[in-house]
């Protein structure tokens, strides 16, 4: 198969160069065109074929230069290490999956608490605005490496910390439900779902080797 984490990197940035505009000290899509391609938290309940649909797309589309090269560095410190020890298909079925599930996740937690039981405008910005980019694909993926590990703990809270930090110094939004929720679900999926791969060393033993050929 074709590796995916330098087929995803090479796609987003082809996409991205492009069509970006500078603004404000960075490098930005333009939203207006490829907004039916960019997922949106209240197409969950009010169209969601369209959430469906846009949750195929959005991946792939970075929002700013910002987010790029933070998705590109993710993938190339922990995507490659999973993709060379899972496999590829593992690393498109956790990539996507997990971004699917913090979408919808995420989503309907916001849907519960904004704005009846919560109004702030950290919620209102998250519902009114777009949401695209491999960040959160990226967690899930993390997620899985943590959950391989021998002590999963401390490689997990370095991940939540990491996120907890970013927020404070920079997002200051609702990014961080949508990552910490791919990553919750990325390490479940790991830890209790997929099986480990297990590779028979050329030298270890294989299955009938010790039978009697006829």
């Amino acid at each position: 198969m074709v590796p995916f984490v330098p087929s995803y990197l090479l796609v987003s940035w082809i996409l991205f160069v492009p069509a970006a505009e500078r603004r404000n000290g960075k490098y930005w899509i333009d939203e207006a065109a490829v907004d039916h391609l960019l997922f949106h938290v209240p197409d969950l309940s009010e169209d969601f074929p369209l959430a469906l649909r846009s949750l195929a797309t959005a991946p792939w589309l970075n929002h700013d230069s910002l987010q790029l090269i933070y998705v590109t560095a993710l993938l190339l410190l922990f995507g490659v290490v999973f993709e060379l020890r899972e496999g590829t298909g593992r690393t498109v079925l956790l990539f996507f999956g997990t971004t699917f599930a913090a979408a919808v996740i995420a989503g309907f937690a916001l849907h519960l608490v904004y704005p009846t039981l919560f109004d702030h405008r950290i919620l209102e910005n998250a519902w009114g605005r777009t949401w695209s980019g491999g960040s959160a694909g990226c967690f899930g993926l993390m997620g899985a490496l943590a959950a391989r590990a021998r002590r999963p703990a401390p490689l997990l809270a370095f991940f939540v910390l990491w996120e907890m930090f970013i927020w404070w110094v920079n997002l200051r939004n609702y990014t961080s439900a949508f990552h910490l929720t791919a990553l919750t679900v990325g390490f479940i999926a790991a830890r209790f779902v997929l099986p480990p791969i297990r590779r028979v060393s050329d030298r270890g033993h294989r299955p009938g080797q010790d039978e009697a050929i006829p």
